[in-house]
């Protein structure tokens, strides 16, 4: 039995088994162990329309089915989906993506800036991440952050370095509650240190972590939160940048798998 907490969040389970498990629900399919996660639907759509994908599978929820597509990129085959919004959602896709084989990720998305001087288009490696959502709570014991994992984070720092791509690693903010941003949360997140705001990267490092398989996460700099009003500086008109990112994520997730082989 577990003890009861004041807070139902706090009564952690380091069980490794439940209920429900996703290798009992979902089949393995024969792909590639490289999967990017992005959340620019509009890049998949125009690479629907160019041909270059092949749908291979389908992660289904009761609102939403989102196809899980093959493509080659260098000459080697490599996954992609569009992600779910939101930890939860997010959560429960890549456990299944997991369960599909696909063993090493990388995400990426738009994210609020909330400190001044970063402008729209540049980007973020979250190199840790404030659990400021529910889903985390349930893989990894209670703490206020929880990191990227290091060795997915060099190998995406020295990808950046070498083609001489500007970013910056540093602490997001993950929180599922969009609408209650206010200011004075804002005030205490920046003073601890996070540079942007999303709702997904908690719950994807914890998955990632319990599941033990490589992740990691770019975030693109998009609305900014850190003025006195919101300024949503146009970010979803950024095709080109959203196109380049899936490329560079595309590129990273491949030099993962091989970095990966390497270390066997």
């Amino acid at each position: 039995m577990l003890d009861k907490k004041e807070f139902p969040i706090l009564e952690y389970d380091s069980s490794p088994k439940a209920k429900i498990e996703p290798l009992n629900t979902v089949s393995k399919i024969d792909g590639p162990e490289c999967c990017v996660i992005t959340f620019f639907g509009d890049v998949i759509e125009n690479m629907l329309k160019a041909n270059r994908l092949k749908q291979i599978a389908v992660f289904s929820s009761c609102t939403v089915k989102l196809p899980v597509y093959e493509t080659e990129y260098h000459g080697k085959k490599i996954a992609l989906t569009q992600g779910f919004l939101g930890a939860a959602g997010s959560a429960a896709q890549l456990e299944e993506l997991i369960a599909m084989g696909f063993s090493k990720f990388i995400v990426c998305g738009a994210a609020g800036v909330l400190q001044k001087g970063i402008q729209v288009g540049h980007l973020v490696i979250p190199g840790s991440a404030v659990r400021d959502e529910g889903v985390s709570y349930h893989y990894i014991e209670p703490s206020r952050e929880i990191e990227c994992n290091p060795y997915v984070v060099s190998i995406m720092e020295n990808y950046m370095k070498r083609n001489k791509i500007p970013y910056i690693n540093a602490k997001t903010w993950t929180t599922e509650a969009f609408y209650r941003e206010t200011d004075a949360k804002i005030d205490l997140r920046v003073s601890e240190g996070c540079v942007t705001v999303e709702m997904e990267a908690a719950a994807f490092f914890a998955v990632s972590k319990f599941r033990n398989v490589l992740l990691g996460q770019i975030l693109f700099c998009g609305d900014d939160l850190s003025g006195i009003e919101w300024d949503s500086r146009s970010w979803c008109s950024r095709e080109g940048i959203r196109k380049n990112l899936v490329d560079i994520a595309l590129e990273i997730c491949l030099e993962l798998h091989a970095a990966a082989i390497q270390k066997r």
